[in-house]
């Protein structure tokens, strides 16, 4: 037995250390350094690292190249001095290896944001994890997830929440949803898609007042015009051309009216303020409304009467800029020339014209009480100059007592169950330094007659134990503290025109061992070539004096 497994084990050093064992994994191994440089090139150096960098068939390739330098080494000792510089150029290969094995276990890889005159000291790393906080309780859970590139399924729950399906890259589909709470018949809940169009331009929108329709919006601006997306019921009301302009609206019986209609006079106060008052037949007490100040009623001390059931809209304060109003399938406007407001109800697929620059809206749908929503598509993700441009959104579906949520890393989600409320985050695993940074000022410079940036740097201030320094980070200059690199790797500008810098934070244990490696590499490649050129040089004497004819030969050849 024991002889079997010696000769096992010689069979298999042979063959690991053989030199053809080392072109094939050599061969294999620049195949997929080349299929993860495209990778990396179309699909993000996140996507490469997921595909091919860090998974085990390319972690097993890399160890067996190890193992193939190793025993390559072992077979051909004990040291011979025409060997030497072949020692030490495979010493330099295994302490690379070895160095970058640390890098990898130990290393720390990740990015920093740091805004304009804000402290920072979070790096984010590039693992993905699920955080669930429980306010008041301080209680947080947190939940390492699959470093995976496509759909994973995942079996994993904490308490009542459970999770079962994980996308690290995907995009947001359009879709209905059912309900997810019920609602009174009453309670005004509806989405409408509207197209706004003229000569030049033509713009679809999803309008939603919908509890749950996180997504969708209820007021938006298409340049100098704003759209107002109300209930249904005050739509008639909007379109009534009262002395007053003013709307009386009890969202609790979904109706409305107007002050003229039962005999309510508006008045106004010695300041010049309008204002209104009648008595609330439910309630048994007088509300007053300041039709220019506040939408509630107000009290003798001015103060809010939050419960009351009743609501006021001064049309008067949206005579003065461009304001459609529309109401599912009712809308709204005021003309500046006819210095009236108009509208009216709204057919499916039929055109309505609007006062400004020759304008059409035109309802495409409408729902009373489906929720609009977006849900996941998982994709492959697409970079360009350096940015992911598409499929950027990560996304986790959970379930909570039969009910089912997506969480993406783009909006956190928050849940109240049995009266205690819980917030889940989908981000990136974080890394707290003990020290903070602060971007004092960033400067980029532009290629001459373009926007495009040619170089952009950053001027932080960083603060430690012993007090702050000032510190310049751009290419090719490097801030290094307490074992960390920054380096300049991007930046981003808000609407306000404000810059925020992004600095890519590296800890690499193992680069000793690297730099020392690759120092052994070129010192055993001189080596290994100074002392095999003499053997080169007699070996081509050898052969140039076994091809020269002899004295005898020549002169009998003369002969």
């Amino acid at each position: 037995m024991l002889d079997q497994l010696h000769a096992f084990y010689n069979k298999f050093e042979k063959s690991i250390g053989s030199l053809k064992f080392a072109v094939i994994i050599i061969s294999l191994f620049c195949v997929a350094m080349t299929v993860g440089t495209f990778v990396e090139s179309y699909y993000g150096t996140e996507f490469a690292a997921r595909t091919v960098y860090k998974t085990w068939p390319f972690m097993l390739l890399q160890f067996c190249m190890f193992l193939s330098i190793l025993f390559a080494t072992y077979q051909r000792l004990p040291p011979k001095k025409r060997l030497y510089g072949f020692y030490v150029i495979h010493t330099g290969l295994i302490m690379i290896g070895a160095g970058s094995a640390i890098t990898y276990l130990a290393g720390v890889d990740g990015n920093i944001v740091l805004p304009p005159n804000t402290p920072a000291r979070q790096i984010m790393l590039s693992n993905d994890v699920l955080r669930i906080e429980i306010p008041g309780e301080e209680k947080i859970f947190t939940l390492n997830l699959p470093d995976a590139a496509f759909e994973t399924n995942i079996d994993q729950s904490w308490g009542e929440f459970k999770f079962t399906k994980f996308y690290p890259y995907s995009e947001k589909v359009f879709t209905w949803q059912p309900e997810k709470r019920a609602y009174p018949k009453s309670a005004p809940r509806h989405t409408s898609e509207y197209k706004i169009a003229n000569d030049m331009v033509s713009e679809k929108m999803f309008l939603s007042i919908h509890p749950e329709a996180d997504e969708a919006k209820s007021t938006l601006s298409l340049g100098p015009l704003s759209i107002n997306y109300l209930p249904a019921p005050i739509g008639p009301c909007f379109i009534k051309n009262n002395a007053s302009e003013v709307i009386i609206w009890n969202p609790t019986a979904s109706e409305c009216f107007v002050p003229e209609e039962k005999k309510i006079s508006v008045q106004t106060t010695s300041s010049g303020n309008r204002f209104l008052a009648f008595k609330d037949e439910q309630s048994n007490r007088v509300l007053t409304f300041f039709l220019e100040l506040s939408p509630w009623p107000l009290d003798r001390d001015m103060k809010v009467v939050s419960d009351s059931a009743y609501r006021i809209f001064s049309k008067k304060l949206f005579t003065t800029k461009p304001t459609l109003f529309v109401f599912g399938k009712y809308h709204a406007f005021y003309d500046k020339d006819e210095k009236l407001w108009g509208g009216g109800a709204l057919e499916f697929d039929q055109p309505v014209s609007l006062p400004w620059m020759g304008f059409e809206l035109t309802l495409l749908q409408h729902h009373d009480e489906k929720v609009p929503g977006f849900i996941p598509n998982p994709i492959i993700p697409i970079q360009k100059n350096g940015e992911i441009i598409k499929g950027g959104t990560r996304a986790l579906l959970m379930s909570v007592r039969g009910q089912e949520y997506w969480l993406t890393n783009e909006k956190g989600l928050a849940l109240l169950v049995d009266g205690k409320k819980a917030e889940f985050y989908l981000t990136k695993e974080a890394l707290t330094l003990p020290f903070e940074f602060v971007l004092t000022n960033f400067k980029m410079d532009k290629d001459p007659g373009t926007n495009n940036p040619a170089s952009y740097e950053s001027f932080v201030r960083l603060f430690t134990s012993d007090g702050p320094t000032d510190h310049h980070v751009y290419m090719n200059n490097p801030l290094k503290f307490q074992g960390f690199t920054f380096y300049q790797a991007s930046y981003a500008q808000d609407q306000q025109g404000n810059y925020s810098s992004t600095l890519s934070a590296n800890v690499d244990q193992g680069r000793p061992l690297k730099y020392l490696g690759s120092l052994f590499l070129v010192l055993g490649a001189i080596w290994h070539y100074m002392l095999n050129r003499k053997r080169w040089q007699k070996r081509a004497e050898l052969i140039t004096s076994r091809d020269e004819p002899s004295a005898q030969e020549t002169s009998r050849a003369n002969a």
